[in-house]
């Protein structure tokens, strides 16, 4: 099942507690920081691993502006909530499908390889490649893309090995939308994010077998 697993919004009108309520869950840690991107004031929670898993940031120069960014398992449920309650703006979004069997990733690698071939898309391998046993990435799309992918093996990653699920990875991929597409994608679902360029729609349908209906390429394209 294809899902979100990260999303960033801007909105104004609301307060930044009622925004780390959509995900906070019992055990969490609160810190309060200094924000980014002209934002005065930053507050994230962290789960009981110490990973940050939400952060909202207000103030400074961006006056009534807010900003909440949430990743991880906790991504769906938020912007279920989120979409309920608050107009907003999304300025990321990570859309990603689960595949565990053995040979998994080799079967995906080729597809993603297929389409960084067909489309002449700039890859980058990360992780060690020669000790596979640790976890390895391929990325798909420059860091500066609007559009990028990644296949990763998810359950070699450190806080996932104690579950010996080492047959796990993930496909996702990651949107930035472009000023006039932020709209569009608040309200887009999984699967349609998918559709943001003809690469990740050959991607879609070679390694999850899902024929995704296209976004304008200049809703997306910086």
């Amino acid at each position: 099942m294809i899902r979100f697993d990260a999303y960033t919004a801007t909105m104004t009108g609301v307060h930044h507690e009622d925004l780390l309520n959509l995900a906070v869950h019992i055990g969490d840690k609160v810190k309060v920081g200094k924000g980014h991107h002209t934002f005065e004031h930053r507050m994230t929670l962290e789960d009981q691993w110490g990973s940050q898993v939400v952060s909202v940031q207000w103030g400074g120069r961006q006056g009534d502006r807010v900003m909440l960014e949430v990743k991880g398992e906790r991504t769906p449920k938020a912007v279920e909530a989120l979409r309920a309650s608050n107009e907003h703006r999304c300025t990321r979004v990570d859309a990603c499908v689960d595949f565990e069997r053995p040979g998994a990733f080799e079967d995906l690698l080729g597809a993603v390889q297929e389409v960084k071939d067909r489309h002449d898309i700039y890859g980058e391998q990360r992780g060690d490649w020669t000790k596979p046993e640790l976890g390895r990435t391929m990325y798909l799309g420059a860091p500066t893309s609007a559009v990028r992918a990644r296949l990763y093996e998810k359950g070699k990653q450190p806080e996932f090995r104690h579950l010996e699920r080492f047959d796990l990875c993930r496909l996702e991929v990651q949107v930035r939308p472009a000023k006039e597409a932020k709209d569009q994608f608040s309200k887009l679902s999984p699967s349609q994010v998918w559709g943001a360029s003809r690469w990740t729609r050959d991607l879609a349908a070679l390694a999850i077998d899902s024929q995704i209906a296209p976004n304008p390429a200049c809703s997306v394209t910086r």
